[in-house]
């Protein structure tokens, strides 16, 4: 091993390293924790302090500090043996990097151009002030002072293309910089480039080691200036190699100390709210970036520490953010060591708000009084809002009334795995109710093999929110979850692709695995989407199918597509044994015929059978 190598090793602590991506417990000579690199319930990741090494048992990564932080993080060799060398300040001149790898992190292109464009915008703030008073003075209304916005490295990005200057006066590669976001780009014979961003407050977003990876902005309005209410108030920028969005939680780098210390985290839902409250002293707070809570957010701050809260700004938002992440939770109502809980603020109110209102203290009382666990959240939920609802009060509207609060919690009940978490929580409703727990328990089990909506008969779909319609067929669902993931179609064999009986289907499946397969990032295929759809036969119902599930917060879950995908198969099949019993029924088949054709229909029953179980998850 080269003799610098050792000399950083020597001088970084891997447990200490490790913390900051993982929940670690001495167990004996090691500390434990859940697998960053896979998922898991039971602890099966190992680090030996005195050795310097990790392993999991359970998915068998392993290696030292640098092994793991080149895993993790996405870098090089040679970016993270730099990051250390400056963390821990490590006497070594040189190193003798492996060819492939950089000898600078500054060399990226990426986290270079990223690296200017914040602090380009940060200097519009700070330094040029007379251009950036009305940003200053919003954030002031807003409680966040000069020292709180050069902590958060808030920017301004003003008139004119300056940042592309930047660009130009340092050989930036611009068509990165297009790609992540920050830049446009016409496409004539000048290909002119200008700046994205005009005349907004520049919110950057860090990873968790606090290196910049993505910016957002927000619109904000000069003095007697009005605002277009369809123009939307946040824009940021795309995801690239070291951003992405599901996966990425704002302010992490800041909390991280906190919610290690605390075995807990706050998880609200805005920039603002995330800055105010760290900033009056509220230190384990992270936020979501305009997105539903995804499973890469649960799983990463599950790693962190035993406690989660969720807390939204008002009750529809929170019973609706409930709703879509129930399937997320699910491995912290098996788990005794884990707890997630839901906490909504009322009147108006968020996060905030109520800390420049209330104070800091009054909110996590607030949350310590009324946080609940998910279901019990729901339950407590539609039991309040039916009793609002009941004007009139004789014994079979008040009936009707229990009963509309069992069917509205029975999307949630049906996502409950564990028998004895079910029966938990069927007791609660039961007394909330004043009904007999097994009159309850045998009405929500007699509507759990049904559906949420009664629309459709999808009962594996649970996190993949799809927005199922009652015009939509399979086929249509299926292109809909592609339009929102599009290397979804990676998925789709050659196979696969002669169960379609919708030639539109066909068609747009192909041209976006042509686009996906020549290497164009997201952004870059959504551009060509519509004119893919206007080459349909019906354009008009693939267009409202496109722009309905990218404002449907679909997420494009991988494990529920390939269910559909076998879900497509269970109706094909279904079909041809319809005709192989009209053909046995026609009386056209001799009795050999007749053979043939129940063996055929035996064995394409068992096929379907076989995937129906795993639709279902047996």
């Amino acid at each position: 091993m080269d003799k610098n190598i050792e000399t950083v090793l020597s001088y970084v602590n891997i447990v200490e390293e490790i913390s900051g991506f993982v929940k670690l417990k001495k167990t004996g000579r090691n500390y434990t924790g859940l697998c960053p690199f896979h998922s898991e319930k039971t602890p099966s990741f190992s680090v030996n302090e005195a050795k310097g090494l990790y392993y999991c048992f359970g998915c068998g990564k392993g290696g030292n500090v640098i092994t793991f932080l080149k895993e993790i993080k996405g870098d090089s060799f040679a970016e993270v043996v730099d990051y250390l060398k400056n963390k821990y300040n490590i006497p070594i001149e040189y190193l003798k990097f492996h060819k492939t790898d950089s000898p600078s992190k500054a060399e990226n292109p990426v986290k270079k151009i990223i690296n200017l464009a914040v602090n380009f915008y940060y200097e519009n703030l700070f330094v040029y002030v007379s251009n950036s008073r009305h940003i200053m003075n919003y954030l002031a209304e807003r409680g966040i002072n000069a020292n709180v916005a050069k902590d958060f490295k808030l920017g301004y990005a003003g008139f004119g293309n300056g940042l592309t200057a930047l660009f130009k006066s340092v050989k930036a590669d611009l068509d990165i910089a297009v790609d992540m976001g920050l830049l446009v780009k016409k496409e004539d014979r000048n290909k002119v480039y200008a700046d994205r961003f005009v005349n907004k407050l520049i919110i950057p977003i860090m990873d968790r080691t606090g290196e910049p990876v993505a910016l957002a902005s927000r619109i904000i309005a000069r003095e007697g200036e009005h605002l277009s209410l369809n123009f939307p108030k946040y824009i940021n920028t795309n995801n690239s190699e070291i951003f992405v969005k599901n996966n990425t939680l704002y302010g992490l780098d800041k909390a991280l100390s906190f919610i290690k210390k605390e075995n807990a985290v706050i998880v609200v839902e805005g920039y603002f709210d995330m800055i105010t409250l760290y900033a009056n002293g509220i230190k384990n707070i992270v936020a979501t970036m305009g997105t539903a809570l995804s499973k890469n957010h649960i799983s990463n701050l599950s790693r962190l520490c035993d406690e989660i809260v969720l807390l939204y700004d008002g009750d529809k938002a929170g019973i609706n953010a409930i709703n879509r992440g129930m399937e997320l939770f699910r491995e912290f109502m098996d788990s005794p060591d884990k707890n997630i809980y839901a906490a909504c603020l009322s009147g108006g109110e968020d996060p905030d708000t109520f800390v420049r209102k209330f104070g800091s203290e009054n909110l996590i009382k607030l949350i310590n009084e009324s946080k609940k666990p998910p279901v019990e959240f729901a339950v407590d939920y539609y039991v309040e809002k039916n009793k609002k609802s009941g004007i009139i009060n004789d014994k079979e509207s008040v009936l009707k009334r229990k009963i509309s609060v069992i069917q509205d919690v029975i999307p949630y009940f049906k996502r409950i795995g564990n028998n004895i978490i079910f029966s938990h929580y069927v007791n609660v409703l039961a007394n909330k109710l004043g009904l007999n727990e097994n009159v309850i328990r045998r009405y929500i089990e007699s509507n759990k093999s049904g559906t949420e909506t009664g629309n459709t008969d999808y009962s594996f779909d649970t996190a993949s929110e799809i927005s199922i319609k009652e015009d939509m067929g399979i086929e249509d669902i299926i292109v809909s979850k592609i339009f929102c993931n599009l290397v979804l179609t990676e998925y789709i064999s050659d196979d696969i692709i002669y169960e379609f009986s919708d030639k539109d289907a066909v068609y747009i499946i192909k041209e976006i695995q042509n686009v996906v397969k020549n290497g164009a990032n997201q952004e870059i295929i959504k551009g060509v989407v519509e004119e893919i759809i206007s080459g349909t036969a019906n354009a008009d119902k693939w267009k409202r199918i496109y722009y309905t599930g990218l404002m449907s917060e679909n997420s494009g879950n991988r494990e529920d597509f390939k269910k559909l995908l076998m879900k497509l198969k269970v109706n094909n099949i279904d079909k041809i044994c319809r005709d192989i019993l009209e053909a046995i029924k026609s009386g056209n088949l001799d009795e050999k015929g007749k053979v043939i054709k129940f063996q055929e229909l035996n064995r394409l029953k068992y096929i379907s059978k076989e995937f129906q179980k795993k639709i279902c998850g047996y």
